[in-house]
């Protein structure tokens, strides 16, 4: 049975959801309860699993990294190989989601990778341990993400715009800064003073380089990772292939999507397929409406579209090599 949340608990995940260090006290102001009340709040939030952490939102790009996906349908998959299957995805450095779904592929890996070297190396590892269970793989990847807030939980929608992989030069960044966001991409909500304290640095110095890193466009957003099954939403991606279009259609597209309280990522990608949307819906006939508005609108470019079903996001991580490297840098430092 679904949780039911009320306006003020919507109202702080609405906060968190593209604000996630932002201080109790701020979060207590701009909702209109008690920093006692809020913290409370969170804490039940966390408790009770809808909140399941805290990530970090990096440019890809501007680290050097590729943005990949990995689609596999299984074959004869027994429990005990695809716990094996799902212990080794989650433990490669270049794999950062983990993605089980249902229709044409069971799984669905995101790997950053700083070459295509990186990619074919753990293709080949995955073919090799597991490709007996494996058939139709395929490989896509993504030119541009773009990510918005959930808006489809909260009274007053927010249509800000998160964007991965903008035509801009790879940041220079030292051990320190890639030690930084290796933690922040595990909790993004650590406070300076911890992170001082691991990184044997200053709390000014730590927010000084965050700011940095903002300002750089290296990290783009703290996001609670909000656990939208518990609310009773299902999670669906849908693969478009359209016909050419010019840069106007594209522009009322992009738009039709952003502005869509449900859509919450929608990718460019090379591959099979002209975009991507993924969205949260109540049930199969709520997403149906949402396509056949998309038909509506864009029938004449619209030439066919998959639909997927993801049932566990397992992993969630900008940064996963870099970070488990680091936490070694960050032992030396």
């Amino acid at each position: 049975m679904a949780i039911k949340l009320d306006v003020k608990d919507r109202k702080i995940l609405s906060e968190l959801d593209m604000g996630a260090r932002q201080p109790v006290s701020s979060i207590a102001k701009k909702v209109g309860l008690s920093r006692e009340v809020v913290n409370y709040r969170i804490r039940q939030l966390e408790k009770r699993n809808i909140i399941q952490g805290y990530v970090t939102v990096l440019d890809t790009a501007k680290l050097g990294l590729m943005y990949c996906r990995m689609f596999f349908k299984y074959r004869k998959m027994s429990s005990q190989r695809e716990k094996e299957l799902l212990s080794f995805c989650t433990k490669h450095e270049a794999v950062g989601w983990i993605i089980l779904g249902e229709g044409k592929w069971d799984i669905v890996l995101v790997v950053l990778a700083s070459s295509l070297s990186v990619v074919e190396s753990l293709y080949d590892e995955l073919c090799t341990g597991f490709g007996l269970y494996f058939q139709n793989p395929y490989i896509s990847l993504a030119f541009k993400v773009h990510e918005f807030k959930h808006n489809y939980l909260y009274v007053k929608p927010d249509y800000r715009e998160l964007i991965l992989g903008e035509p801009e030069k790879a940041a220079k960044l030292d051990k320190t800064d890639y030690a930084l966001i290796g933690l922040l991409s595990k909790n993004a909500r650590s406070s300076s003073v911890e992170i001082a304290k691991i990184l044997k640095t200053t709390p000014r110095m730590i927010s000084y380089r965050i700011k940095r890193l903002v300002s750089d466009r290296v990290i783009l957003a703290f996001r609670a990772r909000i656990n939208t099954s518990f609310l009773g939403y299902d999670y669906y991606k849908v693969f478009l292939t359209l016909q050419s279009f010019d840069s106007k259609q594209q522009s009322r597209l992009l738009a039709f999507l952003r502005y869509h309280p449900n859509v919450i990522y929608v990718t460019k990608p090379m591959g099979a397929h002209t975009l991507e949307f993924e969205a949260m819906v109540k049930n199969a006939n709520e997403l149906h409406k949402i396509l056949r508005q998309f038909k509506l609108e864009f029938g004449d470019i619209l030439i066919d579209y998959e639909t997927y079903f993801t049932y566990e996001v397992r992993s969630v991580t900008y940064l996963p090599g870099v970070q488990t490297h680091n936490e070694a840098e960050v032992a030396r430092i």
